[in-house]
C-alpha cells in the first residue's frame, strides 16, 4: 500500500521568509488553493494511493478524499516522524503543499520509477531543498527536512548505503520561499489560472 502526505502544518511559523513580504491572510490563501491544487492533480494518479494531510487545524476545508493526520510535532521532521506511527502503508511519499507547478503526471512518473526501481527518490527544489520524498517504509533513515535538505539528505542516503537518486530539477519541483519566487511564477504559462490570479493579487498589492 501506498501513502502521500502532504504537510499543511498551519502554524506562523511556515513560510517565515514570505511572510515578511505579504500579509498573513495573503499567504495562507495562496497555500490552500496550491494545496487544493495538489489534492486534484494527485486525484488523477493511477496507483491506488491513501492521500493524508499533516495538520496542526482543527478543520479543513478542502474538497476531495482525504484524512487528516494531527500534527504532533514541534518541527517538521519531527512532526512526520510522528505520522508515520499512524499509518500502515509501507510506500510513503511526502509532496510539499507549495508546488503550483506540479502535475499528476510528474506525480506519476516518481510513484512508476520508484515502483520499477525500488530505490528512494528525491525532487529537489531550485535551491537544493526537499520537494518531493518517496521511499520505503523499511528504509530506516533520518528526516533533515529545512535548508539544503537535498544536499543533507544525499549525505544520509550515502552514509547509510542506500540506494537512491536525487533527480534533476525541473519547474514542477519549485516551491515558493520568498517574494521574488512569486515574482518569477507570475510569468510561468504552466501555472493553473486559479493559482495565477491569487499570485498576482500577491505581487500587485505589494
Amino acid at each position: 500500500m501506498k501513502a502521500i502526505i502532504i504537510p499543511y502544518r498551519g502554524t506562523i511559523n511556515d513560510k517565515s521568509r514570505l511572510r515578511s513580504s505579504l500579509k498573513d491572510s495573503s499567504v495562507e490563501k495562496l497555500l490552500h488553493h496550491m494545496t487544493q491544487n495538489l489534492i486534484d492533480e494527485i486525484a488523477k494518479l493511477e496507483h491506488d494511493a491513501n492521500l493524508y494531510i499533516l495538520t496542526k487545524k482543527k478543520k479543513l476545508d478542502f474538497s476531495g478524499y482525504f484524512s487528516i493526520l494531527h500534527d504532533k510535532g514541534d518541527e517538521l521532521n519531527e512532526s512526520l516522524n510522528e505520522a508515520f506511527k499512524e499509518i500502515q502503508e509501507d510506500i510513503i511519499t511526502v509532496v510539499m503543499a507549495d508546488l503550483p507547478l506540479i502535475k499528476s503526471e510528474d506525480l506519476q512518473f516518481i510513484l512508476d520509477k520508484n515502483y520499477n526501481e525500488r530505490k528512494i527518490l528525491l525532487g529537489p527544489t531550485k535551491d537544493n531543498g526537499t520537494s518531493i520524498l518517496i521511499f520505503n517504509k523499511g528504509d530506516t533513515f533520518p528526516l533533515v527536512f529545512g535548508k539544503n535538505s537535498a544536499l543533507r539528505f544525499r549525505d544520509v542516503f550515502e552514509k547509510l548505503e542506500l540506494s537512491f537518486e536525487i533527480l534533476e530539477s525541473k519547474n514542477a519541483y519549485s516551491d515558493i520561499d520568498k517574494f521574488k519566487d512569486l515574482i518569477d511564477l507570475e510569468k510561468n504559462d504552466y501555472l493553473p489560472d486559479n493559482i495565477k490570479q491569487i499570485v498576482k493579487e500577491c505581487v500587485d498589492f505589494e
